[in-house]
């Protein structure tokens, strides 16, 4: 099978001659114009002979969109910090502007979706690009203040979330019109130990599916729940085919999830053993994961981006593994 046979069929719970799997990292100092971040993209999935790209923008790149002030360094391993936040309290979420795509700096990453897909043939890998939940990207907009500003239940905050759903589905949408296959839904924020159910329902959820409802077309829809104790209900109430979660450390199990949720699984590895761990330790990883989900539905991957100082060694042993296991 190709990779684009083989990610489809796991996804639609069809036979594979393998298990697909999946990595991605931020290339911080070349994300920072399309032809850096396309050939950075480009250059990791084909040394690691990967099934399915993910694209890796910088860390802020959708609140940049609203022109934060974002701290870049000369090399890639060094993440941007912002310098201060576009919405400094609470009552600045009323001025918070409407955004245009297609004069914003989100142009970027679009342009860097089409070079991509111009340099892919038709048994190439598919190609994802990450989505921040409307959430998660007001709380880049305050900088980490958005579980507080919440809890006043600002018709203003409401407002803007509305506004940022708006530009995330712009966004959605020339991206996929630019050859992109699908997304990454991240939320950060859907978890027992960032806020309440009602909380999220209210201010998260909502928003979310105004999203989400208009990005059905899409052939890829992943929810990622990057967090712990995460709300896992959701990927049943949302209209994805697959959820990536951190297996390796947040219920439900990969084999209880098999049971909770109809669609395609995804994860299985640790980020931090690229850097930390050993070879048998990915080994292990690999292992435990297809025999939890006995390689049906599933996409092996990490629980999100690989750390900068990932070795060598690790990365290579990951296609290594998947392809001897079979």
């Amino acid at each position: 099978m190709n990779k684009r046979e083989r990610v489809y069929a796991a996804l639609d719970g069809r036979s594979v001659d393998r298990v697909p799997f999946t990595m991605w990292r931020h290339f911080y100092y070349q994300a920072q114009t399309a032809n850096g971040l396309a050939q950075s993209t480009l250059d990791f999935y084909r040394r690691y002979n990967l099934d399915l790209i993910v694209l890796a923008p910088g860390l802020y790149y959708m609140a940049e969109g609203w022109g934060v002030d974002v701290r870049s360094f000369s090399t890639d391993d060094m993440a941007p910090y912002i310098v201060s936040p576009r919405v400094a309290r609470v009552s600045d979420w009323r001025h918070l502007p409407a955004l245009e795509v297609t004069s914003s700096s989100l142009v970027r990453e679009v342009e860097a979706v089409g070079q991509i897909r111009s340099q892919l043939g038709e048994e190439d890998a598919p190609l994802i690009v990450p989505l921040y939940s409307p959430l998660t990207t007001a709380d880049l907009l305050c900088n980490g203040r958005i579980v507080q500003d919440v809890q006043t239940f600002s018709n203003d905050l409401r407002a803007a979330l509305g506004m940022i759903a708006d530009a995330t589905s712009q966004f959605a949408l020339a991206c996929l019109d630019a050859g992109a296959d699908g997304y990454m839904f991240i939320t950060r924020l859907a978890s027992q130990d960032k806020m309440r159910k009602r909380a999220y329902r209210d201010f998260g959820e909502q928003y979310d599916l105004q999203v989400l409802d208009r990005l059905r077309g899409a052939e890829i829809r992943i929810l990622h729940l990057g967090i712990e104790r995460p709300y896992f209900e959701l990927a049943s109430r949302y209209p994805v085919g697959v959820v990536c979660w951190e297996t390796w450390r947040a219920d439900p199990s990969l084999s209880v999830a098999s049971n909770q949720f109809r669609g395609a699984l995804m994860g299985g590895l640790n980020p931090m053993t690229f850097s930390s761990g050993s070879v048998d330790d990915i080994q292990q990883q690999i292992a435990d994961a297809v025999e939890q989900t006995e390689g049906w539905r599933f996409v092996l991957a990490p629980s999100g981006p690989l750390p900068a100082d990932s070795r060598e060694e690790m990365l290579a042993a990951v296609h290594q593994t998947v392809v001897e296991s079979q």
